[in-house]
């Protein structure tokens, strides 16, 4: 068994479940974090501009990851049930 296939199953067990309020401010507070230091490193190594830059591509990346595990954590995931 491959890395790849190791992520898939585990990607396949975590999405398969629904989310809990409390794992959705994880998520909102890790990425709040991440965007964070990383824009404040990027600051401090190669400018504002390129700071502003990482901060608004990372923040739609978890932004559209927030919003897809929000509505997983509704509706649930029947469609990896009925693959497996």
């Amino acid at each position: 068994m491959g890395v790849l296939d190791r992520l898939e199953e585990e990607f396949l067990e975590i999405s398969s479940h629904r989310r809990t309020l409390r794992e959705l401010l994880e998520l909102v507070v890790g990425s709040v974090l991440f965007v964070l230091v990383a824009s404040g490193l990027a600051y401090y190594l190669l400018g504002r501009v390129t700071a502003i830059g990482v901060a608004a591509i990372l923040a739609i990346i978890f932004t559209i990851t927030i919003v897809s595990q929000a509505y997983w954590a509704m509706s649930g995931r029947k469609d990896y049930d009925d693959g497996q």
